[in-house]
């Protein structure tokens, strides 16, 4: 029965193995093979028509984003991605998709080239692609694109005259069902023509033989400086096409594709202008003229304004200066200041205004002659001439000194004074010159790796670690030592201790003389003896109570010592050694217990009475180490020294680009080397790049805000670049609280704050040491003294990286140009979320995504900008 029972066994237990082996190679993964395609590997695209090709990665990712070849006629733009896991057959796959919109711009042939794509699996190669390129069509209907929206700009004319203004219109027409949002601005190369801005969209619609179309149109002002033919390129404009729906029911959404509409090229002919007239400036359009004289009557010495007003519409680009005046000698003239003003939106309409300040020296009346100014009127195609009125100015006789009127325009630089009785000449009065204007400063040299802010989380739980943990510990270390100092079993396992010492030498042929009389003083110690010098039965009577079995043997050892030590006989029991030793090993004595320091006398020492001794070494080192840090605490870290000036020879030359090519090498290997960020924003300032400067000027002085240089840039920065952010408007200031907080960092701050937290446990240690009488008097003055200025050097601390706010995170950065905030990272989906963000806005970089970065704003909201919109302050 049991064989049979163990055979049933063992053949279930051979089944089951075998059906679990089964299932586990059925469902066993294969290891498919990874490649990198395109999708489609061939095919047509459509002229100008924006279309999607995806980079499908099988079974792998990409390590990175991929660097596509340039092909000549074929526009990448921004892709966007998707991934898919399918098990089919029990065998899993993996596909990641990067899909790119592209446009073809040119009707020949494309192919895009093999290359090779980094992906987590290591290299791997894309095979080449080949595109016809065909006429563009509306999804799958068909239809060309010319039948669905056309695009043509006109003129009112097809003959202009050089420097005439003339309107340019742009109209669009698209057909109403295919509509569904512009994908652009209208894009127009106008050289070599001069050009405004076109003019706001404003949709409406409109009905041609029984079909609604949308209709735009967009007009702007150009002229053209030089004579000839010109055929202008055509303008181009993107629209989001409806060709269908995707999905069914209440479920469905509509597809939209992208494409591109070309307008015709415009043809104009720019007739030259007849041979001018010697007093023709160049000035072509409509124009008046005005003269007014403020006030007609002066006396000696008053100020009298002449003013001079051209306006109208024309080719103010061309138009310099206004005509030159004639006045008497008897005035003193004040140099004329111009002033240019255009109309806001407009290059071709607007005034300029010159000014002349006469002061009279002699009284008389005077006549200011009229003002000639000579244009091209290309309504009548001739030259006309327009003047101003004669003025007559009455001077009467004052005798007081010529002062020049506030605001005047350039200082006086003579003095009508009477010449003194002596005939001597009068001096000019004392004007200062004007100052230049500020320009970007040197370079430096060396590097300045400076602190990084960390997060404020982090922080404060490791000052308020240190600020408990830290006394706590120390509060436990100082209770232990004094329940193991005021142990009563102390002494006894001293004593202990020493007797097996003395055994040991009087075990030795050479003892010392002393031994035997040291056994007897260290055993009295063990057994606690209150005499110094008991005999053996005070002996044996203190033992009884301890340990009966060994009282006698100890009152034996005890008499016998005594007898070598006062008695005739000068030796020892041959066995006395042995016995001691092993009357010592029966003795217990209890360990010294952890809970003890516990105890209210151990743990709160202060409330006992005082009695121990002062402190002696340890406490004059703990008093010189907390004078040392109550004298640094009081002492913030001075900048260091500007280095020799920067070995830069590409920015001596005026190599901008190079200079800021290998400083920007320099930054990507140190983010937090402020010298790199000040030479960095001088070479992109030189280069007129002043917000993008500004960047990186203000990065420079979050690490090292009390360095004149970069306060100076910051301040330059801001005056040129029109960023004006509140914080760093006010830290530039340095005014208030804000003249606080950039004497230091915000890691600089946040590094006081824990110097201030180590402060305050140092103050406490030293209470304690005093409490456990470890200290001497001086330990209270020097806590109390510690504990202000921690406490003060915290809440400035606290203060100051309040001030800085979202600059002393380490993830600031601010977006240096106008963008847009997307709630997606990718340009591809054009009915996504978008808000516009402002230059000069302040964020938290949160994390990065295939050029994309997300940013968190004080007010809690958040999306993705490129990064190259961004430069992070400590990253």
């Amino acid at each position: 029965m049991l064989l049979r029972l163990t055979a049933l066994l063992r053949r279930a237990l051979c089944t089951r193995i075998a059906f679990a082996l089964g299932w586990a190679g059925l469902f066993a993964p294969t290891l498919p093979a990874q490649t990198v395609r395109w999708e489609p590997p061939g095919g047509q695209l459509g002229f100008n028509q924006v279309s999607e090709l995806a980079l499908v990665f099988d079974n792998c990712e990409p390590d990175g984003e991929p660097r596509l070849p340039q092909v000549e006629g074929l526009t990448y733009g921004r892709p966007s991605q998707s991934s898919q896991t399918s098990i089919v057959n029990f065998k899993m796959s993996r596909v990641f998709s990067l899909s790119y919109p592209v446009r073809p711009s040119r009707r020949s042939p494309i192919t895009i080239p093999a290359f090779e794509v980094q992906t987590d699996k290591g290299p791997l190669r894309v095979a080449a692609a080949t595109f016809t390129v065909g006429d563009a069509t509306v999804g799958s209907s068909g239809i060309a694109l010319n039948e669905v929206a056309t695009a043509k700009l006109t003129a009112p004319k097809p003959t202009v005259w050089a420097g005439e203004v003339f309107p340019v219109t742009y109209n669009i027409s698209i057909v109403r069902r295919y509509f569904h949002s512009f994908g652009s601005n209208v894009e127009w190369s106008a050289a070599p023509l001069l050009t405004e801005d076109w003019s706001k969209l404003s949709p409406s619609e409109a009905t041609l033989r029984g079909e609604s179309f949308v209709v735009s149109t967009q007009t702007t002002r150009a002229y053209a400086k030089q004579p000839g033919a010109l055929t202008l390129k055509p303008a181009a404009q993107l629209l989001n096409l409806l060709v269908g729906n995707v999905g069914f029911s209440i479920f469905a959404q509509p597809s939209v594709e992208q494409r591109q509409v070309d307008s015709n090229a415009l043809e104009l002919a720019v007739r030259p202008l007849p041979p001018p007239p010697p007093e023709f400036s160049g000035a072509v359009g409509e124009f008046t003229f005005v003269s007014k004289v403020v006030p007609v009557t002066a006396a000696v010495g008053e100020p009298v304004t002449w003013t001079l007003e051209l306006a109208g519409i024309g080719n103010w680009p061309d138009i310099a200066s206004l005509p030159p005046r004639e006045v008497s000698n008897d005035f003193q003239v004040v140099q004329p200041k111009s002033k240019r003003t255009l109309k806001e939106g407009t290059v071709f309409e607007g005034t300029l205004t010159e000014d002349v300040v006469l002061v009279p020296s002699r009284a008389d009346t005077y006549r200011l002659p009229s003002v000639r100014f000579t244009y091209f009127d290309p309504k009548s195609g001739s030259y006309r001439t327009i003047a101003t009125e004669p003025v007559t100015i009455n001077v009467t006789a004052v005798s007081a000194p010529v002062r020049p009127p506030a605001g005047s325009g350039a200082p006086v630089q003579f003095s009508l004074n009477p010449p003194p009785a002596s005939g001597t000449a009068a001096l000019p009065a004392p004007v200062p010159p004007l100052p230049p204007e500020n320009l970007p400063r040197d370079p430096l040299g060396g590097s300045g790796r400076s602190l990084v802010p960390l997060a404020m989380h982090p922080l404060v739980l490791v000052c308020l670690a240190v600020t408990v943990l830290l006394p706590l510990g120390a509060w436990l270390f100082l209770a232990a030592l004094r329940s193991r100092a005021n142990d009563p079993q102390r002494p006894r396992r001293e004593a202990k201790r020493a007797l097996a010492a003395v055994l040991a030498q009087l075990r030795g042929a050479d003892a010392p003389a002393d031994a035997l009389r040291r056994w007897q003083q260290h055993t009295a110690a063990l057994w606690e003896v209150p005499h110094a010098a008991p005999g053996a039965p005070l002996l044996h009577a203190c033992v009884t109570p301890r340990s009966r079995d060994a009282a006698p043997a100890w009152a034996r050892l005890w008499a016998e010592a005594d007898r070598t030590l006062h008695g005739r006989a000068a030796a020892l029991p041959s066995d006395w050694v042995l016995r001691a030793e092993g009357a010592l090993q029966a003795v217990s004595i209890p360990g010294w217990s952890p809970l003890s320091l516990f105890a209210p006398s151990h743990l709160l020492p202060f409330l006992v009475r005082p009695g121990a001794p002062r402190a002696g070494g340890l406490g004059r080192a703990v008093r010189a180490a907390a004078w040392f840090v109550v004298l640094a605490g009081f002492t913030l870290p001075a900048p260091p020294g500007l280095g020799a000036e920067a070995e830069a020879p590409e920015y001596a030359r005026g190599d901008f680009a190079a200079a800021e090519k290998n400083w920007r090498a320099a930054l990507a290997a140190t983010p937090s080397d402020w010298i790199a960020r000040h030479n960095l924003g001088l070479a992109l300032a030189q280069q007129d790049r002043w917000a993008e400067a500004t960047g990186h000027w203000t990065a420079a002085f979050l690490l090292r805000a009390r360095n004149d240089a970069t306060r100076w840039d910051l301040a330059l920065g801001l005056q040129r670049s029109g960023l004006a952010p509140p914080e760093l408007v006010e830290l530039s200031r340095g005014e208030g609280r804000f003249q606080v907080a950039r004497l230091a960092t915000p890691a600089e701050w946040q590094a006081l704050l824990v110097a201030a937290s180590l402060l305050l446990v140092l103050a406490l240690g030293l209470l304690l040491l005093l409490g456990y009488r470890r200290a001497g008097s001086w330990a209270l003055p020097a806590a109390l003294g510690a504990s202000l200025v921690a406490v003060a050097l915290a809440a400035v601390a606290t203060f100051s990286l309040r001030v800085y706010g979202p600059l002393a995170d380490p993830r600031a950065a601010v977006v240096w140009k106008a963008t847009v905030l997307r709630s997606i990272p990718t340009e591809a989906d054009s009915t996504q979320k978008t808000s516009p963000l402002s230059a000069g806005s302040i964020a938290l970089a949160e994390r990065t995504f295939l050029g994309w970065t997300k940013l968190t704003f004080p007010a809690g909201q958040s999306g993705w900008v490129r990064s190259e919109d961004l430069i992070t302050f400590y990253r």
